[in-house]
């Protein structure tokens, strides 16, 4: 092996012996395959001999193309007996040496890349591996960091703040110069800087060299009645919203010609933003759901599309359709949206323990930087024909443009419950495979609630005042009950307290409370063993635990105290929990229970107490 090359062990000639391949498919999934496992082993590639290589055979996936066509070549390696992936996992890499909030990410333009910003420091990071190649620059003078874009050669980065921006030099690790304005874009064609001021109810945009920050030139655009303004990442559009008009210009920066008018439904605007290459102008209407508008420059075709979101949202242009990458609160839903239709196809996987609270997708949509609150920074590899189209074909298609939620994962994380919207059918879907698992004829509005059996065999589903439990293999072999009939109920909690048990928590209209074990019997039927009220008036919060043996109520007011009831196995009831003075659960508190139910924790926002 002395001598062998990468590019040498790699070479593409031996998979094409004896064999017909598509070279529009099969040999770039091999190429693809190969990539992942240059990436997934890089460290130790490059830093040692060329029989890593072969030594790095026997921990690639079992269903890789590397290691179907290599693996049998070299037999006399490491066997690895257990824990050995199938396939390529989606996360390419997870950095956790940051530890700030991590407020912003953005690629360079060959994506090579990129840089990390938190509230008082800025790192500059490999794409490959995440390692910090340049930084850490202290930013605590400078403000709050509104937005960031690399220089088209990638070696300067633009940041900006709330009246001006600043132009660091990456490889000397310093500022090169500041610019007063607002709005900034590197042009990428002539690598000038373009920024935004409003003069006397027009827009004066500024040019400036980006070598030094001298101004060039500038340009007087009539414009008034401003709501919304944006340039595009490559610097040749400047957009703008209207107050008093359901229309968006576009201007073009360079020709000086009139601009071009995009109008949409009446609503009020709330942000629009641009594509990576510049080329769809997405816009975004305050309405519920969410009204999100796409634009494509050559066509003008519009694309509506409907959702509900809190964070921050991404588009990417392919050929044929558009990718919509939506941030929530710990993961990122990834949506396909065309002419005719639009598709849930992906979603992260959630860092429970963190918010998710940037992303930045790559131009081609096939990569996704995911940033946490706790400062870690995730890619994701998101090839659209092999992982996410693969995992998505497994998937049930009898609701394919319809809204699919997770409601809730089973005790032991192999089944997954998910209610399709509007229709509200809940099916169940096996977490390692992604296929259905079984699903219900169940479609009722309003469900407040889904909780498996600890033994994960059934599942309970709330709607309205009606419960129904089924058994998750057999759905369609359910048994309904409406424990308060002809009441205004608010169901808040449930869960399963043994396989015959099941725990309620409500809330009624009439500003009363009940929490109440149901047995279930032979004959079928339900009675209701015990029953707690809870005395409470209409702003009460229960919070039940999983294993239904504990239950904190939180009020929603500071002149009450939280309160704690544990399950006596003795007496069969609800008894109080009386802490000593040392503990104290805080009325605005909302408990995290373990999940076996046996611990829960509380903030105290007051006294910064857990």
């Amino acid at each position: 092996m002395e001598g062998m090359s990468l590019g040498h062990f790699f070479t593409v000639h031996p998979i094409l012996a004896g064999q017909s391949l598509n070279p529009n498919n099969e040999l770039r999934l091999f190429i693809h395959n190969a990539v992942r496992f240059v990436s997934t082993f890089f460290i130790p590639i490059s830093q040692r001999a060329p029989h890593v290589y072969i030594s790095a055979l026997p921990f690639a996936p079992e269903e890789s193309l590397v290691a179907r066509k290599f693996c049998p070549r070299f037999p006399n390696t490491l066997v690895i007996t257990q824990g050995k992936p199938s396939q390529w996992l989606m996360v390419e890499f997870t950095a956790e040496n940051h530890k700030d909030w991590v407020k912003r990410l953005v690629f360079s333009l060959d994506e090579s890349t990129f840089a990390l910003i938190s509230p008082q420091t800025m790192y500059v990071c490999d794409s490959k591996t995440g390692h910090y190649i340049s930084g850490p620059f202290e930013l605590r003078n400078y403000g709050r960091v509104h937005n960031a874009c690399f220089s088209p050669d990638g070696k300067h980065i633009l940041l900006q703040f709330y009246s001006f921006a600043v132009v660091w030099d990456i490889e000397v690790g310093e500022e090169q110069f500041k610019i007063e304005g607002h709005r900034f874009a590197f042009i990428h064609h002539d690598r000038r800087i373009a920024s935004m001021h409003r003069v006397d109810g027009c827009i004066l945009v500024k040019f400036w060299d980006s070598s030094n920050g001298a101004l060039i030139s500038d340009r007087l655009l009539e414009v008034n009645d401003i709501a919304v303004i944006r340039f595009s990442p490559d610097g040749c559009f400047l957009a703008i919203g209207r107050k008093s008009e359901d229309v968006i210009e576009l201007w073009n920066l360079e020709d000086g010609k009139d601009p071009r008018q995009f109008p949409y439904p009446p609503g009020k605007l709330l942000s629009f933003c641009f594509s990576p290459t510049s080329d769809i102008l997405m816009a975004i209407v305050r309405e519920e759901p969410r009204h999100i508008y796409l634009w494509r420059y050559d066509t003008q075709e519009m694309v509506l599309f409907r959702h509900n979101f809190d964070y921050d949202l991404h588009v990417v242009h392919s050929p044929l359709t558009n990718y919509l990458f939506i941030q929530q609160f710990y993961t990122v839903e990834m949506w396909d949206v065309s002419m005719t239709s639009s598709e849930w196809i992906w979603e992260t996987k959630s860092l429970a323990t963190s918010i998710a609270t940037s992303i930045c997708p790559s131009r081609n949509g096939h990569r996704l930087l995911v940033g946490y609150e706790s400062g870690s920074v995730r890619m994701w590899n998101v090839d659209l024909e092999d992982s996410v189209r693969n995992r998505a074909d497994t998937r049930d298609t009898q609701d394919d443009t319809a809204t699919r939620r997770v409601w809730t994962i089973s005790p032991s994380g192999k089944v997954v419950a998910t209610v399709s919207l509007p229709s509200y059918n809940v099916k169940f879907l096996d977490t390692n495979t992604w296929e259905v698992v079984a699903h219900t004829d169940i479609k009722r509005k309003e469900c407040m609630e889904i909780a498996f059996s600890l033994d994960d065999n059934q599942a309970v589903i709330l709607s309205k005042s009606l419960v129904t439990i089924c058994d998750i293999m057999h759905p369609e072999e359910h048994i309904s009950f409406d424990p308060w009939p002809r009441k205004d109920v608010q169901f808040w909690n449930v869960t399963f307290q043994t396989y015959n048990d099941l725990v309620l928590c409500a809330v009624f209209g009439d500003d009363t409370g009940l929490l109440q074990v149901w047995h279930r019997q032979d004959p079928p039927g339900f009675e209701c063993t015990c029953s707690l009220d809870l005395k409470v008036h209409s702003n009460l919060f229960p919070h039940l635990a999983p294993d239904g043996l504990t239950v904190v109520i939180v009020p929603d007011s500071p002149s009450s105290s939280a309160t704690c009831y544990s399950w006596n196995h003795n007496t069969t009831q609800f008894d109080p929990v009386y802490f000593d003075d040392q503990v104290h659960i805080p009325w605005d508190s909302i408990p995290a229970y373990s999940p076996d139910g046996k611990l829960f924790a509380c903030w105290s926002d007051k006294d910064s107490h857990v």
